[in-house]
């Protein structure tokens, strides 16, 4: 009579254990932050190009806080590290002078985020050209590598969202255009 082979079970019981530790799954996710940048005019041309950026957490934007807070009640300790998982953004109908992309923006378009003297600037999503009002769903473009700089800001919530891109608008226009950049984020171990 043959004895049965310990390694197939030994073998399953060690991919499960490992599973358990494995640092690729979130611990939390959210993908409904959404960070209004507001009154952007001719004044924020600067050699042909507008940007403008917004402090992720304010007295009107804790879903961020709330996002980091339930990853540390998950893990009973800060995050590892956090990643982005969307990118997207919005031209807001209380904008002037603006009734698509295309009427601000000539080319690519980047939404960064910049954590200052902490970290400096990383831009996390890209869109071609964009036209129409959006949903404008951005190319991540920021990953693990290139976000490692800002980690401690990420997880104090001491970064700005920005938005910047090449326009053909002249620094006499009259304009003022409102853009919500909803951004997906993703807490591991």
């Amino acid at each position: 009579m043959r004895k049965p082979h310990l390694f197939p079970v030994l073998s399953v019981g060690l991919l499960a254990a490992l599973a358990c530790d494995d640092d690729s799954q979130p611990v939390a996710t959210t993908d409904t932050i959404v960070v209004t940048l507001g009154g952007i005019k001719e004044d924020d041309i600067r050699e042909g190009v507008i940007s403008e950026s917004k402090a992720i957490s304010g007295p009107d934007d804790g879903d961020y806080n709330d996002f980091i807070r339930t990853a540390r009640a998950r893990l009973g300790r800060n995050p590892g590290r956090i990643g982005v998982t969307a990118v997207s953004f919005t031209l807001d109908a209380d904008s002037r002078g603006v009734a698509s992309f295309a009427d601000l923006f000539s080319a690519q378009v980047d939404v960064f985020f910049d954590a200052g003297a902490a970290g400096g600037t990383v831009n996390v999503g890209r869109a071609n050209a964009p036209t129409g009002t959006g949903p404008v769903n951005c190319e991540v473009v920021a990953h693990e590598h290139e976000l490692a700089p800002i980690q401690d800001a990420l997880l104090g919530g001491n970064f700005r969202v920005g938005i910047r891109g090449m326009t053909n608008r002249l620094t006499t226009d009259n304009f003022e255009a409102r853009i919500n950049v909803r951004l997906g984020f993703a807490a591991y171990p």
